[in-house]
């Protein structure tokens, strides 16, 4: 087989951001199905996921996803376990959605190891709900969704498949904690920086209240501070601000933080 040459994929990436959708769809399709290149066919999935140059397919998006899994890890799996979560291209099935989330993270996914976290602490798989999917054209991105589409909770009327969600994962504080120290720790960018901050207002939290990490209130508001002044973490705002009589015991002066959260979100 003729060795892929990976200025194709650029050149259908360049396609992709001016808005030729039809050069960009063939220029991936190429490299996923003629060369097997892993990036072309996540990126293939992606134009079959969102409807671009092509009705949205779901059948064909998880088939293409799948493909660049084999090679191309966490986002792929991400972006699968999001679509078995939701029975997009098939059936709903929780445990392959919690499974598939728990191998992007391994191999490093960001907004995986964050999901997790998240999910650990509430004991169930739980649809983003700000979230379609990643992309990666030009540069990984967070898709986010449409608000019109329908919720997994709330919005499902069977209850046996509901209850499913509470079957596959159960709540862990060291599990969720352990989660999001992995995701506090990766490099801060601006594709990373809300998660990054958002992590370690998690931390923080648990280390204040003593829930999956050892009681430490002082490392905890002191984390939720880095999380407030140098991630704009609204959270982490919202909690310092709402507990500023304990912050300030533990040398954590809230009127540094001059931006008052939405007062109505509650902990």
């Amino acid at each position: 087989m003729e060795k892929f040459d990976h200025n194709r994929r650029i050149k259908a990436d360049a396609a992709f951001v001016q808005g030729d959708y039809e050069a960009a769809f063939w220029g991936y399709f190429e490299g996923a199905v003629d060369f097997g290149d892993a990036r072309s066919a996540f990126n293939l999935a992606f134009m079959y996921h969102q409807g671009y140059h092509t009705p949205r397919n779901y059948v064909w998006a998880r088939k293409y996803y799948h493909l660049a899994s084999y090679h191309f890890g966490g986002e792929a799996k991400f972006n699968l376990a999001l679509m078995h979560m939701r029975g997009q291209g098939g059936d709903t099935d929780y445990r392959m959605a919690y499974d598939l989330m728990k191998a992007s993270a391994a191999e490093g996914c960001i907004h995986a190891r964050m999901y997790l976290g998240v999910a650990y602490t509430l004991g169930c798989i739980f649809d983003p709900v700000e979230t379609e999917c990643i992309s990666l054209i030009p540069f990984p991105r967070i898709i986010k969704r449409d608000p019109n589409t329908l919720l997994l909770s709330g919005t499902n009327h069977d209850p046996s498949l509901e209850d499913k969600r509470f079957e596959v994962i159960e709540a862990d504080g060291e599990d969720a904690v352990e989660m999001f120290r992995l995701v506090s720790e990766q490099e801060d960018d601006t594709y990373v920086a809300r998660e990054v901050g958002r992590a370690k207002f998690e931390i923080g939290r648990a280390m204040v209240e003593g829930l999956g990490a050892e009681y430490d209130p002082q490392k905890g508001f002191k984390l939720m501070e880095t999380a407030a002044l140098d991630y704009d973490c609204k959270d982490a705002l919202r909690y310092l601000h709402k507990n500023a009589p304990a912050a300030k015991v533990y040398g954590i002066n809230t009127t540094r933080i001059t931006r008052m959260p939405d007062e109505s979100k509650e902990f």
